[in-house]
């Protein structure tokens, strides 16, 4: 047999193998270079959509929710097991449900946080948005037993904080929940959503200046941000605040349509009522408060602004508002306070010492920690509580019960210390306790006139103009005006008090002291 060639055959087959192998291989890395370079094309395009979405949401507007829930659904396209993007989505479902109330959103919240916790997922999101779920739903002793375990852990974080803050509020231990929201809003200060959390806990409290400070924050972080600047707007006028002030902004924020969710609609109604009861027209804010509780029942305020309205009115109606405003949110002292107050102006003391009452039953048996780390009562050291029950007291002509009020609020020593150093003075000035009184008020209205309480000063005047000291009692009464005329008080309104101590100096057998009082007194009204 001829074998001749054969070894060129098998040179020739072996070439064309390892060719073929070669080439084999050439697409084989070729095919792993492009995956692998599509690959990191895909993650280039998650961590964008991830990074918008953050963006997006750190807005926190509900248009801008939306939008970066849609960045993160386009990732999810591409990702579909991104367990960190899954959190986020939980976290701003959450945000859309608890701060913008959208209906079905905390379904979507549970579904993507069910999805992320299922990846183990390790973010600030997961854990946030599972403490405030179960916060929102009402299981707060589910929430705090995470959240105990998560400080266990050395969890921290300003979402943490702020379910932490929300919890508090709930369970009614309102200083420390203050101190939360202090905490989360400063810790996340590019985020608005922190501070006006912390904004409306103030205003709940009747915190007014404060509640707009924090508000002022929230646009200081987006100047935008629709919700901290219709509540801010609320809490100014809450507080008294001229409401031509505030006009342009409200007009302003009527204008957004689309943008404007149904509980930023209530809000904005609301503070359109408030509007008009401060141009005195409460026949004019009772149809108001009606569509903002249309378009969101759960509305605190504009239930607490229609009773407000209603005890314009001398309503008899004005009980039962107060005691629903109460009853939807009845760990916010403003709501059970101002209406036990208003009740009381009203003539309905009964009224209002229901609503005193309520709240007492709400914080009974609330305890919280004092500085040497003693668990005491909180209402034992609520000074705002017993200055309202004093005040209730006094103006139902109950002045003993009013006394041992006042003397709970002092013993309190709490920031209304000298409101309640005020209040205790000018009843036993009233009872003719000149000693007592004097004590007292001195304390917050000192000679050098330093004081920042008008009335304080005024009470003092009083106080020495009956025990026949005109020449002091001047001088008290002039620091009183310069007080009122520092804090906004309208020139007119001084004349007239002007006028009075005038009139009462007069009819003391004062006539030069009364003439030397409106020379001295008259630059402080008179138009500049």
């Amino acid at each position: 047999m001829d074998t001749s060639g054969r070894g060129d055959w098998k040179r020739r087959e072996g070439l064309g193998s390892a060719l073929l192998q070669i080439g084999i291989v050439a697409v084989v890395l070729a095919a792993g270079v492009a995956w692998y370079v599509h690959q990191g094309q895909v993650r280039q395009e998650v961590d964008a959509h991830l990074r918008a979405a953050r963006s997006a949401a750190l807005k926190g507007n509900p248009s801008d929710l939306s939008m970066a829930q849609q960045q993160l659904e386009t990732l999810f396209t591409l990702s579909p097991d991104s367990r960190d993007a899954r959190a986020l989505s939980a976290d701003i479902q959450t945000m859309l449900w608890l701060d913008h109330h959208q209906p079905g959103a905390d379904a979507k919240a549970r579904e993507q946080l069910d999805r992320a916790e299922a990846m183990g997922s390790r973010s600030g999101e997961r854990y946030g948005a599972r403490s405030l779920l179960l916060i929102g739903e009402g299981k707060t002793a589910e929430a705090q037993k995470l959240l105990e375990e998560l400080k266990a852990q050395g969890a921290n974080s300003p979402k943490l904080t702020l379910a932490q803050a929300r919890l508090l509020q709930e369970q009614g231990r309102l200083s420390e929940a203050r101190q939360a929201f202090a905490r989360a809003a400063e810790g996340a200060w590019k985020d608005p959503r922190f501070s006006t959390a912390y904004g409306e806990a103030l205003l709940d409290e009747g915190l007014f200046p404060q509640a707009v400070e924090a508000f002022s924050r929230a646009t200081s972080a987006n100047p935008d941000h629709l919700l901290a600047k219709v509540t801010s707007v609320l809490a100014q006028l809450y507080s008294g605040r001229d409401p031509d002030s505030v006009k342009a902004t409200l007009e302003e924020l009527g204008t957004r349509g689309k943008e404007l969710t149904p509980a930023l609609q209530a809000r904005i109604a609301v503070a359109r009522a408030e509007m008009a009861l401060a141009k005195g027209a409460p026949d004019e804010a009772l149809p108001l408060t009606d569509a903002a509780l249309k378009a969101w029942p759960d509305e605190h305020y504009a239930l607490f602004t229609r009773a407000r309205a209603l005890a314009a009115k001398q309503a008899p109606e004005a009980r039962a508002a107060f005691e629903a405003a109460v009853a939807k949110h009845p760990t916010a002292p403003l709501l059970a306070l101002d209406g036990a107050r208003l009740l009381q102006a009203q003539g309905d003391g009964a009224g209002a010492l229901a609503l005193l009452e309520a709240y007492e039953k709400t914080f009974r048996e609330v305890k919280v920690t004092t500085s040497d780390g003693k668990s005491v009562a909180a209402l034992d050291k609520d000074d705002r509580y017993w200055l309202s029950r004093g005040g209730v007291m006094e103006q139902a002509g109950r002045q003993d019960d009013a006394l041992a009020a006042y003397d709970k609020a002092l013993a309190a020593r709490g920031v209304g210390l000298a409101r309640a150093q005020y209040a205790k003075g000018a009843l036993l000035l009233a009872r003719k306790d000149f000693e007592g009184a004097r004590t007292l008020l001195s304390a917050v209205a000192p000679d050098t006139g330093a004081g920042s309480m008008p009335e304080a000063y005024a009470a003092l005047g009083e106080l020495l103009f009956a025990q026949g000291d005109f020449a002091a009692g001047c001088q008290q009464h002039y620091f009183a005006l310069v007080r009122a005329r520092a804090q906004g008080t309208p020139p007119a309104l001084i004349a007239t008090r002007a006028d009075d101590i005038k009139k009462r100096l007069e009819t003391s057998g004062q006539p030069a002291m009364a003439k030397a009082w409106l020379t001295e007194a008259g630059p402080l009204f008179q138009q500049q």
